[in-house]
């Protein structure tokens, strides 16, 4: 059983039930999403990873303007993950909007979910909303104390596997060095004055 794995179903449970949509269906893709975010090889973007976004969504919830898309968002954003792949994020949104169109959500709900999904590219440049929240929620980990940190590096060496050291170094580094060249690392004043400087 992936870790979490009680919790994040009472979760997925409880956001159902706020829908108005706790169903079997629902609790169907519950689980099949908790398997999709245990599956080889994941290191990193696995069920801590999910957890972790779900216990700081829960701490901006009064932020945000629809916390639902928000945290459907989440559930979502890695539920497709393959580090050998540029379309993960393109593929967890559409898995995402094609669930929720036969949940029969709001078009408007299931355009901001896909939309916050793709949005966890990381791609530089301004974000409005909670789309802003939702990446900030997922980047929490860049700041946390070194032990932590040491570790989510740890554990992405380790999904990415396959790539020989130097040119892993290379790649990792760009990517930091992409975060750090940024006016700031977090969009919003609340994960900005938490994490930024660490």
């Amino acid at each position: 059983m992936p870790a979490h794995a009680a919790e994040l179903l009472a979760h997925w449970q409880a956001l159902g039930q706020s829908l108005a949509r706790d169903t079997p269906a629902w609790q169907r893709e519950g689980r099949r999403l908790l398997r999709s975010w245990s599956r080889w090889p994941r290191a990193y973007h696995d069920t801590t990873h999910l957890h972790a976004c779900l216990r700081h969504l829960q701490a901006v919830r009064p932020h945000l303007a629809d916390p639902h898309a928000a945290e459907l968002a989440l559930w979502f954003h890695d539920a497709i993950y393959w580090p050998w792949s540029a379309r993960n994020e393109e593929r967890s949104a559409d898995w995402a909007a094609c669930f929720l169109r036969t949940q029969q959500l709001p078009e408007a709900t299931v355009r901001a979910v896909h939309q916050h999904i793709l949005d966890t590219r990381h791609q530089p440049g301004p974000l409005a909303g909670d789309a802003q929240w939702v990446v900030d929620i997922d980047l929490a980990i860049l700041g946390q104390r070194d032990a932590v940190y040491r570790q989510f590096e740890r554990n992405v060496r380790r999904e990415y596997f396959f790539v020989r050291w130097p040119r892993y170094v290379a790649g990792r580094g760009a990517v930091l060095r992409g975060f750090l060249d940024r006016p700031r690392i977090y969009g919003t004043n609340w994960f900005h004055d938490r994490y930024e400087a660490q």
